[in-house]
């Protein structure tokens, strides 16, 4: 037991580092989480399950009794006033949550490197190598689904094995049930390895213990995981009808037809072989050769015909999602896939060590080194940019000394209070568009309006994207079922002079290039592009941690167009 402590406690230890990174992530829903307290159990915005706001939920009824214990509030109403005074202590908690979900990986990693004969120094390798994932380590400072979702495919893949090796038990299979449901309940991509992986298994058990041993398991299976999940997201069934509303706008946001059959696997594969978002060059190799050392007589991994079940239904689900998605490919979607490749790449490096010697273990152990080394760099870069000050400090000092009487509108989140009129304008906008579009109305919480200007009040606003996979061009055109916050770009909002009419002049702009040549939207390419050409650019910050979405920021000064 205590192998399993050490290494979930090394996983733990590199997620929890520098969580609060200082600022919020736009996919951080805490304030759903927030409404489960309040016995709201459906999500305002319902594109994915809704587990993870559940959990995060427990994880602030901790926070409120360690605030009780620790004078940061005295009641209940206190508790709800300082969520809209700081959040901050509200989104640490979400991420602490998901931090030790993501850390699971590590002990459970180190249970199927055991479960395939290695000791227990070769399968503390296995996990710490895991656990150094930059993209997981990155991901478990973030209080998403997706690392929760990781660790459970992962525990699916080490259910899966301890099946085949207990044989026909409906305690594994229930577990199974359980490991599925719940992967299943954080987010509904998990069917991408799920499903390929119950084919496979189905293919493996049926040939060693026979059909009817296998369609017996797998009807235990789907059972109770029919039976989990509306327990485990009772928010869906009490809101069918805004859920499917959502998974209809997701598809618009994520399947890109439009971009043509394979032209994401380029992409795809590039992102595998990336130090800070895939496996690295090494680990991709040695992931690409797996499945011929785990289908060759050398291989000495106990479990290695579910370890090839698990490694074919991974590709299967990599190539699945990549010609889904197309161009559209964000840092996290590969998270399940990077770690469960890792795991069975790393195994498979392992057992190589066991089974060579001489000049060809040498080699092995330079290549292990030197992919565990890129690994770590990794890491480590991803902990100097986790803690790193954000500039927006920096930005925001600079317009409030040169430009704090000024209008300014922004793509980048100004932590710092706007003025009541800015307020009102973004609420009017919200209005407008609602009843444009014959949506609920969108509601203002008591305690977020403006009654009176700050002293440090600025007058700004966000330059008003569309959700990202709503921006493209090709959305105008889009059948589907808009619902709050969810329509399409409005291409009367991308003229500069737009803005002039209503009084802006200073725009701050994060990512400009990328907005100039890679959005998905000609008028989002076009606005920057003139923004750029016809307006004085006035300061230049240059951003320090990339990796948790900070990207250098032009402030530029457009009064004169």
């Amino acid at each position: 037991m205590s192998w399993y402590i050490a290494v979930f406690a090394i996983a733990l230890l590199l997620r929890a580092y520098a969580i609060d990174f200082g600022y919020f992530n736009p996919d951080e829903r805490i304030n759903d989480a927030a409404r489960v307290l309040a016995g709201e159990l459906v999500p305002t915005q319902h594109f994915y399950p809704p587990l993870n706001n559940y959990l995060i939920a427990v994880s602030l009824v901790v926070l409120f009794a360690v605030g009780l214990a620790t004078d940061m509030w005295a009641s209940v109403d206190g508790f709800r006033q300082a969520y809209f005074d700081d959040p901050t202590p509200f989104y640490l908690a979400g991420r602490y949550l998901t931090a030790a979900l993501s850390a699971l990986i590590a002990p459970l990693s180190f249970d199927i490197a055991r479960r395939n004969g290695l000791t227990n120094l070769k399968a503390l390798a296995v996990s710490v190598v895991v656990s150094f994932l930059p993209v997981a380590v990155m991901m478990g400072h973030v209080a998403k689904g997706d690392s929760a979702l990781a660790a459970m495919c992962v525990a699916t893949l080490w259910v899966c094995i301890r099946r085949w090796q207990t044989g026909p038990e409906t305690r594994s299979d229930i577990m199974i049930g359980v490991a599925v449901a719940l992967a299943l309940s954080f987010k509904q991509s998990a069917i991408f390895f799920a499903g390929p992986m119950a084919l496979a298994m189905v293919f493996v058990l049926g040939r060693s213990e026979g059909l009817s041993h296998t369609l017996k398991s797998l009807g235990i299976i789907i059972l109770v995981s029919a039976s989990l999940m509306p327990i485990l997201n009772i928010g869906i069934f009490l809101d069918l009808d805004g859920f499917f509303a959502f998974q209809d706008v997701q598809t618009v946001m994520s399947i890109k037809e439009e971009d043509g059959f394979a032209v994401g696997i380029p992409i795809t594969f590039e992102i595998f072989g990336s130090v800070l978002l895939g496996l690295n060059p090494v680990f991709l190799g040695i992931a690409a050769m797996s499945p011929i050392w785990l289908a060759s007589r050398g291989c000495g991994l106990t479990a290695r015909k579910v370890l090839l079940a698990g490694w074919s239904a991974n590709a299967v689900g990599t190539v699945v999602i990549s010609l889904l998605v197309g161009e559209r490919q964000p840092d996290h979607l590969f998270l399940v896939q990077l770690n469960i490749f890792t795991i069975i790449a790393v195994l498979v490096l392992m057992d190589m060590l066991s089974r060579f010697y001489g000049f060809a273990r040498i080699v092995l152990v330079g290549i292990a080194l030197l992919g565990f080394g890129i690994s770590f760099a990794g890491s480590i870069e991803v902990l100097r940019q986790a803690a790193y000050p954000p500039l927006s400090a920096d930005v925001i000092d600079y317009l409030s000394e040169e430009h704090g009487d000024r209008q300014i509108k922004t793509t980048l989140v100004l932590p710092i209070p706007k003025t009541r009129a800015a307020q009102q304008l973004e609420h009017d906008r919200l209005i407008r568009l609602a009843t444009k579009y014959e949506t609920e109305q969108p509601s203002f919480q008591s305690e977020r309006l403006i009654t009176e200007d700050a002293d440090n009040a600025l007058f700004y606003s966000m330059i008003p994207f569309a959700m990202y996979g709503l921006e493209d061009d090709a959305t105008l055109d889009e059948d589907y079922t808009v619902t709050l916050h969810t329509w399409p770009l409005q291409p009367e909002e991308w003229t500069i002079e737009y803005w002039l009419d209503k009084g802006f002049e200073i725009f701050v702009v994060d990512n400009l290039t990328a907005l100039q040549t890679e959005s998905r939207s000609s008028f989002i390419r076009d606005f920057f592009q003139n923004i750029e050409e016809r307006c004085a650019l006035l300061r230049t910050f240059e951003a320090k941690k990339p990796i948790f979405l900070e990207y250098d920021v032009i402030i530029f000064d457009c009064s004169s167009v």
